[in-house]
C-alpha cells in the first residue's frame, strides 16, 4: 500500500508536447519532491516511464532518481500494453 503509512508515493506526469524541453516539468517535479519529502515526510518516491520515453529517463535520472528495473507490460495504452521502467528516490539522496 501506498501512502501516509509507510510514506512512500508513486509521482506521475504529463505534459503537453508544446512544451517538452523548456523546463517545466523539472521545475514542476523539484518543487514537488521537496515538498514531499519536507512536508510530507515521506522516504521514497517511486515513478514509472514508457521504455521509449527517453526524454522522461534523462529528468528523473538528473533528479536523482535510480533506475529499478523493468515491469513487464506494466500500462495499457491504445489497445497495447507496453513496459516501463521502475524508477525510484529516497529521501537521503535528495539535496
Amino acid at each position: 500500500m501506498l501512502g501516509p503509512y509507510n510514506h512512500i508515493a508513486e509521482i506521475g506526469y504529463d505534459l503537453w508536447l508544446d512544451y517538452w524541453g523548456q523546463g517545466y516539468m523539472k521545475e514542476a517535479l523539484t518543487t514537488t519532491i521537496d515538498s514531499a519529502f519536507n512536508n510530507m515526510n515521506l522516504i521514497r518516491i517511486n515513478a514509472f516511464v514508457a521504455i521509449e520515453n527517453d526524454q522522461s529517463k534523462y529528468l528523473l535520472k538528473s533528479l536523482g532518481f535510480q533506475n529499478e528495473g523493468i515491469h513487464r507490460e506494466k500500462h495499457l495504452y491504445r489497445g497495447k500494453y507496453y513496459d516501463h521502467y521502475s524508477y525510484s528516490l529516497l529521501k537521503r539522496e535528495w539535496v
